[in-house]
């Protein structure tokens, strides 16, 4: 059971304040490491080459197409997998050979993930930050996340379990279980409208979706992409994932008083289930 409630102390510390409280349980932290089961098979996938997506569907891709990051997992290998010089997850030509075996030769040449981890995840540290009195507005993509990255700690001190949660939803994010090929613009670009345009869709599928349907929405290809959508929505198993509306609107911001708590929580446990049962019962084109 998820704890909800976050202790009214805790969510009104400074960083100073919270650097005291983390240091008292330091003592107390042993030594160990105990392996999950795709941590599992991502140390077989690194040291063995094994990529098999019939053991590997909801395995963290990062660390396999990037070795650099080898040992990372979570929120911190998606950060360092943004700031850092790496090869793209989704576009990649391994996931590509495995987008043609498993859906045929004849797929669009873009790709996409399904579920953005990232934009509930910066919604709420930035408001910690603006709590804990270290947000600094104007920053870089890159220098943003590298600030996140260095202050974690507090950011999510108190928040222990939704920490356990954003930490699942990324492995997920990058794994295949997430991904799926797309026509070109599909996600936008700087002139043209798409799934991951800013204020419209905010890469939300669902609004995606029904923004695809209204004509004043200027989608680029809109009438297309919904054929197209439309027409590889079974054999992608991707419906019940288009249809999971965002935690709250997108013209509202997390807030200060976690108000939005409850709702951020059970989108993430959602997509989480979801993107894990996506392939459950093997995929469209199966060997096994």
């Amino acid at each position: 059971m998820t704890d909800k409630s976050i202790p009214l102390t805790v969510a009104t510390m400074t960083k100073e304040q919270l650097d005291a409280e983390l240091r008292k349980g330091y003592a107390s932290i042993k030594e160990g490491k105990v392996y999950s089961a795709d941590e599992v098979d991502t140390l077989l996938a690194t040291e063995f080459g094994i990529l098999d997506m019939r053991y590997n569907k909801l395995t963290n891709l990062i660390p396999i197409i990037n070795p650099g990051l080898s040992g990372e997992s979570g929120i911190r290998a998606a950060i360092l997998y943004r700031i850092s010089p790496s090869s793209e997850i989704d576009s990649c030509e391994t996931v590509r050979k495995l987008h043609r075996h498993y859906y045929g030769n004849d797929i669009p040449k873009s790709a996409d993930t399904i579920f953005n981890a990232f934009i509930p995840f910066l919604d709420f540290c930035r408001s910690r930050e603006f709590k804990l009195g270290i947000y600094k507005k104007g920053k870089s993509k890159k220098d943003e996340l590298a600030l996140i990255l260095l202050n974690l700690k507090y950011i999510f001190y108190g928040y222990g379990d939704l920490k356990a949660l954003f930490d699942r939803f990324f492995d997920l994010m990058y794994s295949f279980s997430n991904l799926m090929p797309v026509p070109k613009y599909f996600n936008g670009s700087a002139y043209k409208k798409g799934k991951g345009t800013w204020g419209l869709n905010n890469d939300y599928p669902s609004l995606y979706y029904q923004n695809l349907k209204d004509k004043n929405s200027q989608i680029y290809n809109a009438e297309e992409m919904k054929q197209w959508l439309d027409g590889v929505m079974d054999k992608y198993r991707i419906r019940e994932m288009y249809e999971l509306d965002p935690p709250y609107p997108i013209s509202e911001y997390y807030g200060h008083d976690d108000k939005k708590l409850n709702n951020l929580v059970i989108y993430i446990e959602k997509a989480i289930k979801l993107i894990e049962s996506r392939f459950k019962q093997g995929f469209p084109i199966d060997i096994v």
